[in-house]
C-alpha cells in the first residue's frame, strides 16, 4: 500500500520488482468514493455530523443574524 499520491508512478515498477500487487491509496480511495456515490450513499446527518444550531450574530454582524 503506497502512502502517498507522489508515489503513484512507482506503483507500476513496485509490483514488477517486487511481485506482489501494490495498491495506490489515493486511487482506492476514488474508487471507494465512486462506489459510495454509486449507491446513493454519504455522510450521516445525525449526531455529531448534524449541522449546527443557529446561533443569534453579535457586533458589526448583528443585522445579518438568521431569525
Amino acid at each position: 500500500m503506497l502512502g502517498c499520491a507522489g508515489m503513484a508512478d512507482l506503483c507500476q515498477a513496485l509490483q514488477q520488482r517486487l511481485g506482489v500487487p501494490v495498491i495506490d491509496g489515493v486511487g482506492a480511495a476514488v474508487k471507494l468514493a465512486e462506489g459510495l456515490v454509486a449507491l446513493g450513499l454519504g455522510t450521516s446527518k445525525l449526531g455529531d455530523y448534524a449541522a449546527p444550531l443557529s446561533k443569534p450574530y453579535a457586533g458589526l454582524a448583528a443585522p445579518y443574524s438568521p431569525r
